[in-house]
């Protein structure tokens, strides 16, 4: 309760700076929140998908394995049936995958650039506040000469501001450099799945055809 009555009173005295920085904490907290639900949701291991594409081609077909990967929510997921399908249509696996995987990273920096934005724009909020207490604080001290806990007492108020601007900042920054970082490591994922994708279907493609002309030479 006390600590409660304690941030009421810094907030107060704050200056109207602290609604705009509070607005600044909610948007940095919900999207933090956002990006941690959704990189969950998206995030896979890339051995154990590779592992696990070969293991579904050798039991089924590569329109089942489309349609398979097609009901999945991660971005390998996406990537892989993207490229099945680009195979199936005989278009071209690697496009098909660049495509997808401009899509996915798309999804994935949603939100981000709020984040780098805070970063910038909460301590100058804080700052601005510190300045206008400051100039009101030295306004009293003008009427109350001679009172020097009119200055001290002001300036202390005046660098709340200051500081919950600093703390906001800091907050989203750690937010950003957290996700950027998983971004630079699915991103990575992606391009060395796509890499793989593609020689793994021209693989099949070139085994398949092998095959089909040894069957016609064996019939002949």
């Amino acid at each position: 309760m006390n600590i409660l009555m304690t941030v009421g009173h810094w907030f107060s005295q704050g200056g109207a700076v602290m609604y705009l920085l509070l607005l600044a904490s909610i948007g940095a907290g919900t999207v933090i929140i956002d990006r941690m639900r959704y990189y969950r949701s998206r995030q896979s291991d890339f051995k154990q998908h590779a592992a696990e594409v070969r293991q579904v081609l050798q039991t089924n077909s590569l329109a089942e394995a489309a349609e398979l990967y097609q009901k999945r929510r991660t971005s390998l997921d996406r990537l892989t049936a993207a490229a099945f399908k680009a195979r199936l249509k005989g278009k071209s696996v690697e496009l098909a995958v660049e495509g997808a995987a401009q899509l996915e990273a798309a999804q994935l920096k949603k939100g981000l650039p709020l984040l780098g934005m805070l970063v910038t724009l909460a301590p100058i909020l804080g700052l601005m506040g510190t300045v206008v207490g400051m100039i009101q604080t030295f306004s009293v001290f003008n009427l109350q000469a001679g009172s020097p806990m009119a200055i001290t007492g002001g300036v202390g108020e005046a660098l709340i501001a200051t500081v919950t601007g600093l703390a906001v900042a800091t907050f989203a920054l750690l937010g950003h450099s957290y996700f950027g970082y998983r971004l630079d490591g699915m991103v990575t994922d992606m391009e060395r799945l796509g890499t793989w994708l593609e020689d793994k279907l021209s693989a099949g493609s070139a085994e398949r055809m092998a095959k089909r002309g040894q069957e016609k030479h064996e019939a002949a």
